[in-house]
């Protein structure tokens, strides 16, 4: 493609020779740069691209774009936009690159602190439940054609949310549901795409090592529904607070106003069911995840599927088979005569959410085992302390992942959240504190290890080990004599 095809919808100002030149690819790392690449240079949190432009240009790149003049190059290939948005650019190009595929699918894009991954992965079982391919981006993996992606951050940047999508389309996808992270949508990734419909599920404390105040961690999310086609609709969950008012919006939640108004709600061990009252009428629906919140997860899904032109009657038959998302609220089975569920819940409301329904499901103890993520906000490890002794009935404190930081120092803050009325088990090996909470366990108690979820994996200092509470979970039960298929 002509860099000037590229540029198309910037104000970049280019020589006639460079405009007619033509790129056969994008990069913004350096060390993925082959002759005849346009490389864009950004800013990013620890490395500035700037300052490998050179290595770029002797890596074969045919044109580099960067943020502001550099001291010591003189090329001609080296063009400074002006705008000094690189990461609004790079969007801009990427989809330029690969013909702004959004166009060619049905779109969905999904934010909020909890409930994204639950509510993209059963909008996904809806929509190929029904007859539509349908491709996925979000934290625990991306899907494009069938074929599965790993992912390493819920969305991706703006080059490769074009590169999946594409790749979705000549897979023969018909759709694509996002999960869209305040990250994504403060850091420019998502800003070139269209969506058919944005959903908001809700917002809780979270990402305040980034964003300075919840006001902006808000109005960050928020960007998503600027980014709606001209036919494109906004769905709102109205049942967590601080849910924003979007004019014209449809919405989700126990309100009698709701466009999908939850009712009956009934949640046990096995699963959970509900009235949701549409504009088409009530369906009863019967979803095997439990927890209370994936009741809202699921209705959001119902919700945006019929905004897609699924019949409401064969997206609630179709969630009904959902078999759940991993290590959302994932059950561990073993035969053992108690509840053993994997969560990823890692926010305060996160945590408050899935505790609260393990102890409406337990019909004796509650038991919870987490910690807290090194190198992430620190705020929230007293509240989260505070929420674990309030609501159950024993707490194991223990490591997340604790990157670069003391694990004890972590447990600490921790703590500091928790009256002394309150006697929690402290381990700092979390695999010696998931052994424990699965001993302590008897007939109806409800065991949640929080945290991690669907993660295979701890980082100790800067190195990842293998590390998954689902198998930790596996061995201890064996150890109690269960049959587990390891």
């Amino acid at each position: 493609m002509k860099l000037k095809h590229l540029l198309e919808g910037t104000h970049i100002q280019l020589s006639p020779k460079l405009s007619d030149m033509e790129i056969s690819g994008i990069a913004y790392d350096s060390r993925k740069v082959v002759p005849g690449f346009l490389f864009v240079a950004i800013k990013g949190m620890s490395n500035d691209g700037h300052d490998y432009a050179e290595s770029a240009l002797a890596a074969g790149a045919s044109v580099v774009i960067t943020e502001h003049a550099l001291m010591n190059t003189t090329s001609s290939s080296v063009v400074v936009n002006s705008s000094g948005n690189n990461r609004s650019l790079l969007a801009l190009v990427s989809a330029n690159f690969y013909s702004k595929p959004w166009n060619e699918l049905a779109t969905v894009g999904i934010t909020g602190t909890n409930g994204k991954t639950s509510t993209a992965h059963i909008l996904r079982w809806i929509m190929e439940h029904c007859g539509i391919n349908t491709g996925i981006m979000g934290t625990v993996g991306h899907i494009a054609g069938g074929k599965s992606i790993p992912a390493s951050v819920t969305t991706p940047d703006s080059l490769e949310v074009s590169a999946f999508m594409r790749e979705m389309v000549a897979a023969e996808d018909k759709a694509c549901v996002m999960e869209v992270s305040s990250h994504a949508l403060a850091l420019d990734r998502v800003s070139s795409v269209r969506f058919d419909v944005t959903l908001f599920t809700n917002i809780s404390q979270d990402h305040l090592d980034f964003h300075p105040t919840m006001e902006d961690y808000l109005n960050t999310k928020k960007r998503l529904f600027s980014l709606n086609k001209n036919s494109g609709v906004t769905i709102v969950g109205t049942y967590a607070p601080h849910w924003p008012d979007v004019p014209g919006a449809i919405t989700f939640g126990e309100r009698p106003e709701d466009s999908y108004r939850i009712t009956q709600i009934e949640v046990k061990p096995s699963g959970s069911s509900f009235v949701l009252c549409t504009p088409e009428g009530s369906y009863n629906v019967r979803i095997k995840a439990p927890g209370r919140f994936n009741i809202y997860n699921a209705a959001g899904a119902i919700a945006a599927a019929v905004q897609l032109g699924i019949p409401t009657g064969d997206a609630v038959h179709a969630a009904g088979s959902f078999p759940g998302v991993p290590g959302r609220m994932e059950r561990v089975d073993c035969g053992q005569e108690f509840l053993v569920a994997v969560d990823y819940a890692h926010t305060p409301d996160a945590l408050e959410r899935v505790l609260k329904q393990g102890s409406v499901i337990a019909e004796n103890k509650l038991i919870v085992v987490f910690g807290c993520g090194g190198d992430r906000d620190n705020r929230k490890r007293p509240i989260m302390g505070r929420i674990a002794v309030e609501i159950a009935d024993t707490v194991f404190v223990t490591s997340d992942n604790p990157r670069t930081e003391d694990p004890n120092a972590i447990i600490r803050e921790i703590l500091a959240g928790i009256g002394h009325q309150y006697s929690p088990i402290v381990e700092e090996s979390r695999a010696e504190a998931i052994k424990m909470a699965v001993n302590s366990a008897s007939a109806g108690d409800v065991l949640i290890i929080a945290g991690k979820g669907h993660e295979d994996y701890q980082i100790l200092g800067t190195e990842k080990i293998h590390f998954d509470d689902r198998e930790q979970a596996r061995h201890a039960l064996t150890g109690r004599g269960y049959r587990c298929a390891l």
